[in-house]
């Protein structure tokens, strides 16, 4: 079992963890489920525009995949091509061409990444929900280190808002496993943090009629606790990634929509601008 990492640990551990190339090209939205950080990622996204620096996973996937044609011959090349101009099929083929070329680099890379690695064990074992919700996680952390590691073949102004990244995953785990989790996870350019008191948060879950894995079957004051609960580790996922540096926007998700989406896209624009001066 991964050991929770005590206070006086967290800044030396941190520091130790070893960096995942990618990463730093993502920028994650987190909160509790329900809590609306999907409908404040769309509205950002619109206010960014679709040709700036800010693109989503798909069109990210998209550019790598391009920035990988050179590594097959032209008759392939012409196929991916035709590919990836039909809805939905280019999808899978782009991701397939991006992936398929990064295999090697892509396992070099998570040689590194033990520590994170023995966490997501951790959390298929022990994290919230049944059974089949923990033991499906597995694949789905893989397949996000991949676009993590998908990322580094982007053109250098190019930055992925994600919605459902590794960060967002890490309120499943254990309480005792939590600490360990959020100070090796690697390291994304920035979060965005959306909160909201439980009660609304479970008032949005039962209107919506869907619920994700960890929620099913749970009643109300189940998923009243849930929520608490994954507050609280969100909190302290933002406490430890600012400590390793990471900027951390923070969001009431009761407040007007308009207003969150503006803070946010100022927020991504600073950064850009920070970094062009830097």
């Amino acid at each position: 079992m991964v050991a929770a990492l005590c206070p006086s640990h967290i800044h030396e551990t941190a520091q130790a963890v070893p960096a995942f190339p990618g990463a730093e090209r993502q920028v994650e939205f987190i909160g509790p489920p329900g809590v609306g950080k999907s409908a404040i990622y769309h509205a950002a996204r619109a206010r960014l525009g679709r040709r700036g620096s800010y693109r989503t996973a798909q069109e990210g996937r998209f550019l790598a995949a391009l920035a990988s044609l050179h590594r097959v011959s032209p008759l392939q090349r012409l196929s991916y091509l035709s590919a990836f101009q039909l809805p939905r099929v280019g999808e899978v083929y782009a991701r397939r061409l991006a992936v398929k070329s990064s295999e090697d680099s892509f396992r070099q890379t998570l040689h590194a990444q033990e520590a994170f690695l023995e966490c997501c064990s951790e959390m298929a074992r022990t994290g919230f929900g049944d059974a089949f919700a923990r033991f499906a996680r597995l694949p789905i952390m893989l397949e996000e280190l991949r676009d993590l590691h998908l990322w580094t073949r982007l053109p250098s102004e190019v930055h992925i808002l994600q919605q459902d990244g590794l960060v967002q995953k890490g309120w499943v785990c254990a309480r005792a496993s939590r600490e360990a989790y959020f100070s090796s996870v690697p390291k994304p350019g920035a979060v965005v943090l959306v909160a909201a008191p439980p009660e609304v948060i479970v008032e949005r879950l039962r209107t919506r009629g869907r619920r994700i894995h960890a929620h099913l079957g749970l009643g109300d004051s189940e998923l009243h606790a849930a929520s608490v609960d994954a507050a609280e580790a969100f909190d302290l996922a933002a406490e430890l990634l600012r400590r390793r540096g990471v900027p951390v926007l923070e969001l009431n998700g009761e407040a007007p929509l308009t207003d969150s989406a503006e803070k946010v896209a100022e927020f991504l624009r600073n950064r850009v601008a920070w970094q062009e001066a830097g």
